[in-house]
């Protein structure tokens, strides 16, 4: 008990207070109360007594130095696994890592392998993206991105839960072998203005000429209703159906400023806005303007370019 409560205890027994009314009017345990008053009455004073630490500690120098050893050696074996090593339940090992090594558990992240000739294209490809925007400060940003959504429901094992008594309670979630899929078009501004999205024909492979046609019936006249005589750049990234010579061309006879596939980096994904957008929204709020995670995704765009100069084009999260 806090040297607060104990203080209190003792407060209200030298003003006259018994027992049982130190018990009913603070709402301690009466074992707790009669320990303090006896105490008190025995050496005068109110404090806990001394005493030594458990002998039976786990979370000691040896125990963590063994620890840290073990988690530097092998950073992907499991908590269950270092708790069954050491014969240790595994909250212990939790708290060892969190409290005592000051370590987390992060999930394992998987990119796109970049070779060295593949980082150095992407650094020079950002450094041609930051001289255009020195000289385009004022023109609006439109960025577009295609994604893939099928109708089987999305799941996270390790997140998606259900509290029940039984296993026989839980809910299954099913999924077929070949989902109906469509694809979608989504297209952004740098200052949250979101085009209804655009959905493909099922199974409707989306080459050059499908792909222009949208280009020219939708997002172009989407982009002039949203932009009302401002000067804009558009984004699109390098698929086959987007740098093919019909596209290119038609591109540089109505959009004034664009970045060709000389000048957006391929694989990535990490610089355009769209990749965080459309993962994360539902088709049925593709059409919403942007949360606030997605606007400040939109902002950043110019810093992450930066970081990727920085990284010599590489990985920048």
């Amino acid at each position: 008990m806090e040297q607060e409560k104990r203080s209190a205890v003792i407060e209200l027994h030298r003003a006259g207070r018994s027992a049982q009314e130190i018990i009913s009017l603070l709402k301690y345990p009466s074992s707790t109360v009669y320990t303090i008053i006896n105490r008190y009455k025995a050496t005068g004073m109110s404090s806990r007594s001394k005493h030594s630490p458990r002998s039976d500690r786990k979370r000691n120098p040896r125990f963590l130095a063994g620890l840290r050893k073990s988690i530097n050696a092998f950073p992907t074996k499991s908590m269950s696994a270092l708790a069954k090593d050491r014969s240790v339940h595994r909250s212990t090992i939790f708290r060892a890592i969190k409290h005592d090594l000051g370590y987390k558990s992060y999930v394992m992240k998987v990119r796109h392998l970049l070779t060295d000739k593949m980082k150095a294209t992407r650094e020079a490809r950002c450094r041609k993206i930051l001289s255009s925007l020195k000289n385009t400060g004022g023109h609006l940003r439109f960025f577009c991105d295609e994604k893939i959504f099928t109708l089987d429901k999305k799941r996270n094992r390790q997140n998606d839960r259900w509290i029940c008594r039984e296993a026989s309670e839980v809910s299954m979630v099913f999924r077929t072998k070949n989902p109906a899929a469509v694809m979608v078009l989504g297209v952004i501004s740098s200052e949250g203005h979101v085009m209804p999205p655009h959905f493909f024909e099922p199974k409707q492979k989306v080459n050059q000429e499908v792909y222009l046609e949208v280009l020219s019936n939708v997002v172009k006249p989407w982009i002039d209703t949203v932009a009302s005589g401002r000067k804009y750049i558009f984004q699109q990234d390098s698929a086959p159906a987007h740098k093919a010579k019909t596209v290119q061309a038609w591109l540089k006879e109505n959009v004034p400023h664009f970045w060709d596939p000389q000048t957006w980096p391929s694989n990535s994904p990490d610089l355009n806005p769209c990749d965080y957008y459309l993962p994360v929204r539902p088709t049925t709020t593709l059409w919403r303007p942007l949360s606030r995670p997605s606007r400040l995704s939109v902002r950043a765009f110019r810093s992450r370019v930066e970081t990727v100069v920085e990284a010599g084009g590489g990985h920048i999260e």
